[in-house]
């Protein structure tokens, strides 16, 4: 299910289409199920209304929920068919989406969501297994085994594709990424709830329809039980991600504090890190990357920590030996790092972040794609960065004129495509970048009380 926020013309479009679609399974299902025999569907589906709103799981980390009434719907379908459980389905998403969201938008397509997959996902089983849903014939356990798996298959891609497709439309991320990430785990709730629909399946033909009574009240104890671990489950997030983010500013104090007394380390991190995670986003690096990215921009320079300081300070270009000294401060940075020992892959990305597209820079000579993604990333923005600042040796390009230096190096320094991608999106970002350096720990300043200090303590 997808919560309310702000929506572009994509998601508008998408919600139109599939609410389109969803209308007409939805007119379909109730004129077919108008003329119907069989009246038990009825006591199925009010017992789902009772349950969808209890039964609502948020599952810590991510937008999507698990809902209970799934169970109820599956269970629909191999009982009574497709047109009971669109029915069924519809009901289910409506309550549900209630709950999570005040958008008539998301609202309509939440609900078409759950009617197009219940259509796709019983017809397609009905064509595989043809008594599948059939309520004069009954399955042998086999063969609702099969049309159990097909089924849950379908309807799994289905609205997973869709919420996915809604959500990333706008997010603007990267489709297959973000479903991978969000979705791809909840499979599991699916064959569980196939797994639950074979069982009741078997317990109808057994005891009767009453038996759901029986199934509804443990599913209540279940849904109780499943939100009191993952609010638990929350919580700890929550401490894990303050943590977090204690240690990446304390990250940012030292790296600041190093920049503040020389070192080479520059005293803009806070626009590289900007710069960077709005290019990583845009190539579509995972999450795990992007915090990499995130602290890498702050820490890949730490390594100048190790080089002759009159070498970092000179005011003329460094000789080919000088260079060479220099171009130490990589494999110093990443050895801090892993001494550190973060999560994610922060020293690869400092170890890279000076190869070349055409595999002639430094560490290893990589070449292309055997450089990390974000190493390509920071190495676009750091450029971009020192380009636009004042050195000693020359004074700062304007942004047309440092774009037009790196184009002329595409391909032979920087990865063509994130080139590309990183000019699209620079003119905004750096107004943004620029913003977010000038809110951030005041460099100047440090560096002026850091002098000061210094300077009484010689005199004393």
């Amino acid at each position: 299910m997808t919560q309310n926020k702000n929506h572009s013309n994509t998601t508008i479009l998408l919600s139109i289409l599939v609410t389109l679609a969803g209308a007409a399974a939805v007119a379909t299902a109730v004129a077919r199920q108008a003329v119907a025999a069989e009246h038990a569907w009825m006591m199925m589906i009010a017992m789902m209304l009772l349950i969808a709103p209890l039964g609502v799981i948020k599952i810590p980390g991510i937008k999507a929920r698990v809902v209970l009434g799934d169970m109820i719907t599956f269970a629909c379908a191999a009982l009574f068919g497709p047109s009971a459980a669109v029915i069924a389905a519809t009901f289910d998403g409506a309550v549900t989406s209630l709950k999570i969201t005040k958008s008539p938008l998301t609202f309509c397509y939440n609900v078409a969501t759950c009617a197009v997959s219940m259509t796709a996902a019983t017809m397609t089983a009905r064509a595989a297994f043809p008594r599948f849903g059939s309520t004069s014939e009954r399955l042998p356990l086999s063969e609702l085994v099969g049309a159990m798996g097909i089924f849950a298959l379908c309807y799994f891609l289905i609205s997973t594709a869709l919420v996915a497709s809604f959500i990333a439309a706008r997010k603007r991320a990267p489709l297959w990424q973000f479903w991978r990430e969000n979705f791809l785990w909840t499979s599991l709730s699916y064959l569980a709830n196939a797994g639950f629909t074979v069982a009741a399946y078997e317990l109808v033909g057994r005891f009767g329809f009453y038996i759901f009574f029986v199934g509804a009240a443990a599913m209540f104890l279940i849904s109780l039980f499943y939100r009191t671990y993952f609010d638990k489950v929350e919580t700890a997030n929550s401490r894990a991600e303050s943590m977090e983010e204690l240690n990446y500013h304390t990250i940012e104090a030292m790296v600041a504090a190093i920049g503040a007394i020389g070192y080479g380390v520059k005293m803009n991190v806070r626009r590289v890190q900007h710069l960077a995670l709005a290019l990583g986003k845009e190539a579509g690096c995972s999450a795990d990357e992007m915090k990499a990215l995130r602290v890498a921009a702050l820490f890949h320079d730490i390594g100048n920590v190790a080089a002759p300081q009159h070498m970092l300070e000179k005011s003329t270009m460094l000789t080919p030996e000088e260079f060479e000294k220099i171009k130490l401060h990589v494999g110093t940075g990443a050895r801090l790092a892993e001494v550190i020992g973060f999560p994610y892959p922060v020293a690869d990305i400092i170890k890279h972040h000076h190869e070349r597209f055409d595999g002639t820079g430094y560490p290893n000579k990589l070449k292309g794609e055997e450089i990390p993604l974000p190493a390509r990333v920071l190495a676009i923005v750091e450029c971009y960065n020192a380009l636009t600042m004042d050195h000693p040796f020359r004074p700062r390009l304007g942004c047309p004129d440092a774009l037009k230096v790196m184009k002329d190096h595409s391909l032979s320094a920087f990865d063509p495509q994130l080139l590309a991608r990183f000019m699209d999106l620079v003119t905004t970002a750096d107004v943004e970048a620029r913003r977010s350096q000038s809110s951030s720990i005041e460099i100047d300043e440090m560096q002026a009380e850091f002098l000061h200090y210094r300077q009484s303590c010689q005199a004393a």
